[in-house]
């Protein structure tokens, strides 16, 4: 499994953001993980979406029918809560979802171990900056960020953080929801009310100069370009990858780490 290159740079972990709104309820989701707990997300997933029309690297949350597959993402994401913090926006405001979802990651940012990690966002340039001036109101030194065109589906962590964003926004129509999902999901103004000010303000007044980490990117348009990306590093985006990836070095290795049954599914891409 390689490690994210950036230059000179090597990150082995990364922080997977991503958010979901339903009507006024805006959810941000980060999920922390290294490079090798993916194969144990993906094999979650897969193994959770039996019976279920759903494949990783080919499909997003969005996909499904929630009513009819509540208990697909109940499953994925009780294996998982440890890695998981997520807070919620009630709306009503009039702050808008683009603005929200930049502080709440933000916020988030801030709650797990960024000095190792690159923080992906889903989407262009344009998130990562407003990533980038919201942060700059809660701290000085912003962490390493790549941005990666439809994350969830390259990442298994980011597919993680897509299904658990959009199962809390369709459980959450009142503040007292938020203490009784699972994970936790605490109203954003409440649960970082000395941060979301400061955020919000620099978002909108700063013209902070953000830095995105020069990952490579390449849009992949298969499934098994997309799997060829994710084991290399390489973030969303960019140039065409090669239309026929072979995804033999993922299935082997798949196997030396002890994946026997997640190796099989790959191999049938």
């Amino acid at each position: 499994m390689e490690p994210f290159r950036a230059a000179d740079r090597t990150y082995d972990r990364s922080i997977a953001i991503d958010a979901s709104t339903i009507g006024d309820i805006t959810v941000t989701v980060a999920v922390a993980t290294d490079r090798e707990e993916e194969f144990e997300v993906l094999d979650t997933i897969y193994r959770a979406a039996e019976g279920y029309d759903f494949f990783p690297f080919r499909d997003k949350a969005h996909d499904l029918e929630y009513a009819e597959s509540r208990g697909f993402f109940e499953a994925v994401i009780q294996e998982h809560t440890d890695k998981l913090v997520a807070t919620t926006h009630l709306g009503r405001d009039n702050s808008g979802t683009e603005r929200v979802e930049a502080v709440q990651s933000a916020v988030l940012t801030r709650e797990l171990p960024v000095k190792e990690s690159l923080i992906i966002l889903d989407g262009a340039e344009d998130k990562a900056e407003r990533f980038g001036r919201a942060f700059s109101g809660i701290a000085l030194s912003p962490p390493s960020v790549a941005t990666c065109i439809q994350s969830e589906y390259y990442y298994p962590a980011a597919l993680l953080a897509d299904m658990c964003a959009s199962h809390l926004a369709h459980q959450i129509n009142h503040p007292r929801h938020c203490s009784e999902v699972t994970p936790k999901s605490p109203v954003t103004k409440q649960a970082y009310s000395d941060q979301w000010g400061a955020a919000y303000n620099a978002l909108v007044n700063r013209s902070t100069n953000v830095m995105i980490a020069p990952v490579k990117q390449r849009r992949a348009d298969t499934v098994s370009s997309r799997v060829h990306c994710w084991f290399r590093g390489w973030m969303g985006g960019g140039e065409p990858d090669e239309f026929n990836r072979s995804v033999r070095p993922v299935v082997e290795y798949a196997r030396r780490q002890g994946y026997d049954e997640l190796a099989e599914r790959l191999a049938e891409i």
